[in-house]
């Protein structure tokens, strides 16, 4: 599973992992019940927005058995004229 913002999820989802679009961690407590409910192993983050989270999740998260959450580095998408967006 693949957790986070749309771009980040959709190319992962490309890999096969199930996406889960979360624009705002802020509206991670929210989503929290439905993604431990599933049957995974591992959740995939995008480092920025993980660090987002709020402290004390964030803690009970990454101490979880089952699923490991993982951050990978965050995606940077630049426009036109090369500026970071």
């Amino acid at each position: 599973m693949v957790v986070g913002r749309q771009v980040f999820v959709d190319l992962w989802a490309i890999e096969g992992f199930e996406p889960v679009v979360c624009e705002f961690p802020s509206d991670l407590p929210a989503m929290l019940d439905e993604i431990l409910q599933e049957d995974t192993a591992l959740v995939i983050a995008e480092s920025d927005w993980f660090s987002q989270v709020n402290d004390s999740l964030k803690l009970k998260l990454q101490q979880l058995k089952e699923p490991v959450w993982i951050t990978f580095p965050t995606i940077e998408i630049h426009d036109e004229r090369g500026q970071l967006e």
